[in-house]
């Protein structure tokens, strides 16, 4: 008898510890972005203005936009949800870039555009060398991108920091 007054005293003590757990509580809704970035024509004006290098990164659950152009004089512009800036660096870093994006066979990649999750970023990397143009773009958390896409796009970094 024992044993199962104090089986109901545990089953009584489990079932009141539970309900001062409270209710769950409401999940908050996630704001949408008001204005969803899209891709612009950053990556043409700027090259036809003299960018050897444009890299662009899109978010749309997180409402980015931003795009760098780097120059061949060491002049690097950004563009970040329309607040602009522009900064210098030697002129040998831009040409070290370029040369270094086209060892890592650049002009070879492959694009890799799909739909991007909502918190993930789509990047669009633009190189112009005396012969040829072209654009790349990866989507991130995606298994499809080229390991050297990657390592362009750290070297771009670099220089944004």
């Amino acid at each position: 008898m024992k044993r199962y007054a104090l089986l109901v005293l545990f089953i009584l003590a489990a079932v009141w510890l539970a309900a001062c757990g409270g209710a769950a509580p409401t999940p908050t809704a996630q704001v949408a972005c008001a204005n969803p970035p899209t891709r612009t024509n950053a990556a043409q004006d700027d090259v036809a203005a003299g960018a050897v290098v444009v890299y662009e990164r899109i978010g749309v659950g997180a409402c980015m936009s931003e795009a760098w152009s780097f120059y061949p004089d060491g002049r690097i512009t950004s563009n970040i949800n329309g607040k602009t800036a522009e900064k210098t660096v030697p002129a040998d870093q831009i040409s070290t870039l370029v040369s270094d994006v086209d060892k890592l066979g650049f002009f070879k990649l492959p694009s890799t555009t799909h739909t991007a999750c909502r918190d993930c970023f789509t990047y669009y990397i633009t190189v112009k060398t005396s012969s040829q143009t072209k654009t790349v773009s990866a989507v991130d958390g995606g298994t499809d991108t080229p390991t050297d896409y990657w390592q362009v796009f750290a070297k771009i970094k670099h220089l944004t920091e």
